[in-house]
């Protein structure tokens, strides 16, 4: 049976996403072809259909996780300061904390990508630049865009590296806070869901 071009792509986009998700939650490296395939329902085989190997899987799903995450910066209003503190909140939260494949990669991959070769990072760089303009659409400057986005993965790595959830909280809120400083905004934000 052929499929046409538009069914090959939608099944290539669900494969990136559900891999992406389990490479998150259990870690790339850590994953062989045979488990990132099942996560997304396919066979190994499957995979080779839509990438040449591992190393290719990882630079797009990389190259895909980084675009949601700029998505959703973007789909943010900068002038609507509910909506930034939303954003930042949700960031910050114990879901996200809790629930790593459904949320950004850069706590999750990060320290992979570090110790993967030039192609990977550099895949890397370009998302994150887009990830840091879309924030910097919400902070008003360069500047002030990379300090709350390191702090904001920095805190998601450590708080999942904790199991009190106190202190995670506590972690999150102090980040939280700094955040709000560093937006200029007047009152604090409230503790945000993340879906």
């Amino acid at each position: 049976m052929r499929y046409n071009a538009e069914y090959k792509e939608q099944a290539r986009e669900n494969l990136l996403s559900a891999s992406g998700q389990h490479a998150k939650q259990n870690g790339f490296n850590a994953s062989g072809l045979t488990d990132l395939a099942a996560a997304a329902g396919v066979t190994t085989g499957s995979l080779y259909k839509h990438f040449t190997g591992k190393s290719d899987l990882f630079i797009n799903i990389i190259e895909a996780e980084l675009k949601r995450t700029a998505d959703m910066y973007a789909s943010v209003d900068s002038t609507d300061q509910v909506q930034v503190s939303r954003a930042l909140a949700g960031y910050l939260s114990l879901a996200h904390v809790h629930n790593a494949g459904d949320g950004c990669p850069l706590p999750s991959l990060t320290p992979e990508i570090g110790r993967a070769g030039d192609e990977v990072k550099l895949v890397f760089e370009q998302g994150v630049q887009e990830i840091h303009a879309n924030v910097k659409a919400l902070t008003g400057d360069a500047h002030s865009a990379w300090a709350i986005m390191a702090q904001n993965v920095g805190a998601v790595m450590l708080a999942r590296a904790m199991c009190s959830e106190q202190l995670q909280s506590e972690l999150l809120n102090a980040v939280r806070q700094a955040g709000e400083k560093i937006i200029g905004q007047d009152k604090p934000i409230q503790s945000g869901k993340r879906g």
